[in-house]
């Protein structure tokens, strides 16, 4: 380690400034995926914009690469790098919201937890993150799918302002008419422009909820899949369904499972919910009215440190035959024994396709996104585990709106290589990012958004 940058970094974060001889590293660098173990240098943890622009002006003049950890649920591992420095954001959590205004300010290092519990207290809300302990900052700028997406648009949509520090170490104010292309970029290709350390959310009124799972054994996922596309094919906005093929029950099988979301005030629409999602026989039903706060957190929290690899495809249709070739292909998953297999599919539409700024969001046409996610300990099943995640994007290429391989979701990737390829993103939009990073950051203090594993990240 660089002794001068050592000092110049003391100095920005007086004893927050942690190397792997201290004791606090290894928990500091853990991250959410274990298939990446990546040694920072140095990890810093900035209590303020302040100090968050001495550590990029320290790293600079060091010629240091700087990657920012949020929450460090990134599944691509993009929250940390080797042999950098790591502005890890977990001192900066508030949140304080305007309710006359209906708006959150929220810190760079905050979760979907801490928004959702400060909003809740004045009946508001806005688009999240289904896992409590996913950083506000990384979902947001990389798009941003919840239970509200359908009614209220993408987590990055409801953002008004930003405030940035960038490479050189300029705090900045970002807004659509102070910077209007920064601000569309930061709609889904944000990560690596700068250091986000204070998001501006606009919130609604989310009152009392209906939501919850429908659980069904396997051997009706036919039966339940259709259900689920009648069930979506007139929805209203504040409706939607996540479709998922999991391990279910205890002990755990494999099982087909309808996790509903309801924040209208319809009841005619509750009793059609019930009406279609009794479609075949029951093995666990938990839906109801409930709080905003209970349903985001019904679906609890994945340890970290679990081996993760994710493919995501964005598909036109979810037609019979794709639905039967998933079902089939999860059958032959892992299941038990330190093993979660699960497909999770995704109705997009409402809200989604009508943003004001439609950013960088390379999905906003497609009418589903399907995620595989395979999830296991041991690391002589990765080759298989990574094979079998790969499959489900394969059975989607006929339906997607570029084929496979092209990570449209980037929360979703777990390959950087594939954020690259050719197609994901427009021309137009790849310029842009290249003039805004030669702009905001000359020296490439943050390298590139989306590196190759061995080289530092930012996200």
């Amino acid at each position: 380690m660089n002794p001068a940058l050592t000092r110049s970094l003391e100095e920005a974060c007086p004893q927050r400034v942690v190397t792997a001889e201290d004791p606090r590293y290894d928990p500091l660098r853990r991250m959410f995926n274990g298939m990446h173990d990546r040694r920072p240098a140095v990890i810093c943890t900035p209590a303020d914009s302040h100090e968050i622009a001495a550590v990029v002006l320290a790293a600079r003049e060091a010629g240091a690469h700087v990657t920012v950890r949020g929450g460090g649920h990134n599944v691509a591992g993009a929250g940390s790098n080797d042999g950098g420095v790591v502005l890890d954001l977990r001192l900066m959590r508030g949140v304080t919201v305007d309710p006359v205004r209906s708006v959150a300010h929220v810190q760079g290092g905050a979760t979907w937890d801490d928004i959702d519990a400060a909003a809740a207290r004045y009946g508001l809300a806005t688009t999240g993150g289904t896992v409590g302990s996913t950083g506000v900052a990384g979902l947001t700028l990389g798009g941003g799918l919840g239970y509200l997406t359908r009614s209220l648009g993408l987590a990055c949509d409801r953002v008004e302002s930003y405030r940035m520090v960038t490479g050189d170490g300029r705090r900045l104010q970002i807004d659509a008419e102070r910077d209007p292309e920064l601000n569309s970029l930061l709609r889904g290709s944000g990560h690596g422009l700068g250091v986000v350390d204070e998001f501006t959310f606009r919130l609604a009124p989310v009152a009392r909820v209906y939501g919850g799972r429908f659980a069904y054994p396997l051997r009706h996922a036919a039966t339940v899949m259709g259900a689920f596309t009648e069930l979506m094919a007139e929805a209203p906005a504040e409706l939607t369904c996540q479709l998922m093929l999991e391990p279910w029950g205890d002990p755990p099988t494999r099982s087909v499972v309808a996790n509903v979301f309801y924040s209208g005030a319809d009841e005619a629409a509750v009793r059609r919910i019930e009406r279609i999602m009794a479609c075949a026989p029951l093995t666990g039903k938990d839906f109801g009215p409930r709080s905003y706060l209970s349903m985001q957190a019904s679906l609890g929290e994945t340890d970290f440190g679990l081996r993760h690899y994710w493919t995501t495809s964005s598909v036109t249709a979810f037609p019979a035959g794709l639905a039967e070739e998933l079902v089939d292909h999860y059958a032959h998953g892992g299941c038990g024994d330190g093993v979660e297999d699960t497909v999770l599919v995704t109705p997009l539409g409402g809200a989604v396709t009508g943003a004001e700024v439609p950013g960088a969001v390379t999905f906003r046409d497609a009418a589903y996104t399907v995620l595989a996610m395979a999830i296991w300990r041991d690391p002589s099943q990765d080759a298989a585990r990574r094979d079998w995640a790969r499959g489900v994007s394969r059975l989607c290429r006929p339906w997607s709106l570029r084929g496979e391989g092209h990570a449209d979701y980037v929360n979703y990737a777990s390959d950087p290589a594939d954020l690259d390829r050719p197609g994901r993103i427009t021309e137009e939009t790849a310029l842009s990012l290249r003039e805004v990073r030669r702009r905001l950051d000359p020296e490439g203090v943050f390298g590139p958004a989306h590196p190759a594993p061995s080289a530092p990240a930012h996200a």
